[in-house]
């Protein structure tokens, strides 16, 4: 056990002491231009008067803006101030220059390969590009150091930041890109919450708490909503219930299973950065039910139960706490989506009439009526395809 906990405590203070260091080790093309502050002057190579280290990386960027987070990959071009280094005597304008120039010809690579990300180029394949490009940045910054030997040719020197210059210029930095959301959108939600009976089946039954999660379809801001919901009632009276040769009798005070699931279709008509509302009216199957043993049977059980298929109608508001856009395409699915999480509180009423119902063997039966006046307040996630433009 102390070894583990020694173990975890090494892991914990490296991963603190590289974040704290990565800020002070490297500089990046946007924080300005190199100087000789930048530099160590402690030689590192034997022989070797100076050494200029920058490289490409890609990471993802995370913004904010109240609640919508947006997730971007983002090319960075990385000056290594820790193991760059210039001796005192070849510290001069020329060659400060020569390493700004190569620091510049880094930072055009970085904006083709920002361009292809933008595109939508990811993982293996966005570490491939930016290889190929340091490939080709090594190529042009020796090339730039024969031809202008090493910053001593003031004429050579010159042509390359007249180069380099004209190249930025003429290849400004890729914009962010525009994005909307797509059409067709999915989620899903969890949650809790009650049916109330009313009519003649408040007679019969207590209120049942349930347990209910669904799927949410949408195009445009039309929504196909499957919800299940499932939870127990206590009984009020007594309950004769049969299918077939088996029947029962549900005695006060009991618990029956009180189940429904639901279709509808729902019309989003508010949708704002922090709320939504959606009326919807569709169908559902509900009912209570119970087992019961059969007898002479071995431990044998038939299921009972008074169901009900009517229609259904209700509204739901949404309260989004959470708005995540990633233009990194994801794991599983492959592509790049909008992902808005948020509270959802329904209302509804379910219409219930069971036919046949008894209340004693030797009742002749008839049609109980009446509604289930409910709600639910579950955590819901919903997310569309992104357009990128």
């Amino acid at each position: 056990m102390k070894r583990l906990l020694t173990l975890f405590w090494i892991v914990f203070f490296a991963w603190t002491y590289c974040q704290a260091e990565e800020p002070a080790g490297y500089k990046y093309w946007h924080d300005g231009k190199l100087s000789w502050d930048d530099f160590q002057d402690t030689l590192r190579l034997k022989g070797v008067p100076s050494s200029f280290n920058a490289f490409l990386k890609i990471e993802n960027s995370k913004t904010r803006d109240g609640n919508t987070k947006t997730i971007r990959p983002e090319a960075l071009a990385c000056f290594d101030r820790q193991h760059s280094f210039a001796d005192s005597v070849v510290r001069n304008e020329n060659r400060l220059r020569l390493f700004q120039l190569k620091y510049d010809l880094l930072e055009i690579y970085r904006r083709r390969l920002q361009v292809e990300l933008n595109l939508g180029v990811v993982g293996i394949a966005a570490d491939n590009r930016m290889k190929q490009y340091m490939d080709l940045y090594d190529e042009q910054c020796q090339k730039a150091e024969q031809e202008t030997e090493s910053g001593q040719d003031e004429i050579k020197l010159q042509e390359w930041e007249f180069y380099v210059a004209r190249e930025l210029i003429e290849n400004p930095a890729p914009s962010i890109p525009r994005i909307s959301p797509r059409r067709f959108g999915y989620g899903g939600y969890i949650g809790t919450g009650a049916s109330f009976p009313v009519g003649g089946i408040a007679d019969y039954w207590d209120p049942a708490w349930q347990i209910n999660l669904g799927i949410d379809l949408a195009y445009a801001n039309t929504h196909l909503l499957c919800d299940f919901a499932v939870g127990t009632a206590r009984t009020r009276r007594n309950i004769f219930v049969q299918s077939g040769p088996v029947n029962d009798v549900w005695l006060p005070d009991g618990h029956n299973t009180y189940t429904s699931i639901s279709l509808g279709l729902g019309q989003q008509l508010v949708s704002t950065k922090y709320f939504a509302l959606m009326p919807y009216a569709g169908c559902v199957w509900s009912g209570y039910s119970d087992q019961a043993r059969i007898q002479g049977g071995r431990n044998e059980r038939s299921t009972l139960s008074y169901s009900s298929f009517n229609w259904t109608a209700g509204i739901c508001f949404d309260y989004r706490f959470s708005t995540t856009i990633s233009l990194v395409p994801s794991f599983l699915r492959g592509h790049r989506e909008i992902f808005t999480a948020s509270i959802r509180t329904r209302l509804f009423i379910n219409r219930e009439q069971f036919h046949n119902f008894k209340i004693a063997p030797d009742d002749n039966g008839g049609m109980l009526r009446g509604c289930q006046l409910g709600f639910s307040i579950s955590c819901h996630g919903f997310s569309r395809l992104l357009l990128i433009k």
